[in-house]
């Protein structure tokens, strides 16, 4: 990506969420500078973030660690806190220093990294990998849907959403639909979310080997769960079959059991609403008719 040059104020939207970055040159706090009178005019799915290129670590609240992995998340009675990188900033290093401070209720925050200059921040995702992705699976967690490791595709209104692990074949699936002029949301992630009763699919910017994605959002019409196969067959999947195949690929918030009820209940009212099917496929175009005719 070419580096540019961006103004302070700017806004990103990601399945109906919309995040308003200010990059600060002071060190002055977003956190308790948004008023809740500003809060409730920019609506529950708007999220402010302060950016903070540093070279120190901020003075943090107090707040006990609740889950660790290539990230560690850490709650206190007033703040979230996301880690990742290195433990002190270091702009040399090839695992830059990253730090999120978000208030409890995930409505406004300040990320502190020592990654790129200025004029190099990536605009269109300023917190990069994994905490994009981390604080989009905490927003949802909030009664607002769920993260899956899935493809989405756009065929003429029909929105099919293939699901499956590495190695599963979304990005082939991506390929073949892209063959045929249909829109690819995404190959690798995509967000779903309940609306007036009706369950949407939303591309996202986090794309595996395919690089084609949309934004954009459309009813689910049909769920396949991936399955790599010499002959093409789709077969029907319902109940808690159904249900498992979904979360065991997504991304639930292990470290919340609130927010774990509310994914699993999740799961259960899709697979209720949109048909569920194991789709056993050649990995060519073949697999096209059989999608469109699965019943």
């Amino acid at each position: 990506m070419h580096s540019m040059t961006i103004p302070e104020d700017w806004s990103n939207q990601v399945a109906d969420f919309s995040f308003s970055f200010h990059l600060d040159s002071h060190n002055t706090p977003l956190v308790g500078k948004t008023d809740s009178a500003t809060l409730a005019r920019l609506g529950d799915d708007r999220i402010a973030i302060g950016l903070h290129p540093t070279r120190k670590t901020p003075d943090l609240p107090e707040a006990a660690k609740v889950f660790e992995s290539v990230w560690s998340l850490h709650q206190g009675e007033e703040a979230v806190i996301l880690k990742a990188g290195e433990a002190e900033p270091d702009p040399s290093s090839r695992w830059p220093y990253q730090i999120l401070l978000l208030k409890k209720d995930l409505r406004s925050g300040e990320f502190f990294f020592s990654g790129p200059a200025r004029d190099q921040l990536n605009r269109s995702d300023p917190l990069g990998h994994p905490l994009n992705q981390v604080l989009m699976i905490l927003l949802l967690s909030r009664g607002k849907g769920m993260l899956l490791h899935a493809c989405g595709v756009d065929d003429s209104g029909s929105g099919y959403l293939f699901l499956g692990n590495s190695g599963h074949g979304k990005t082939t699936m991506a390929r073949l639909w892209s063959d045929q002029n249909a829109m690819v949301l995404n190959d690798d992630r995509i967000v779903i979310r309940e609306r007036e009763g009706q369950f949407w699919m939303y591309g996202t910017p986090w794309h595996g080997d395919f690089k084609g994605f949309s934004l954009e959002g459309l009813p689910v019409t049909r769920i396949f769960f991936l399955h790599p196969a010499e002959i093409n067959r789709t077969i029907r999947r319902e109940g808690t079959g159904a249900v498992s195949m979904l979360l065991t690929r997504s991304f639930p918030p292990l470290w919340d059991k609130e927010g774990m009820g509310f994914t699993l209940d999740f799961c259960h009212r899709l697979t209720d609403a949109v048909a569920c099917f194991d789709l056993h496929f050649r990995k060519d175009r073949t697999v096209i008719d059989c999608v469109r005719s699965a019943s």
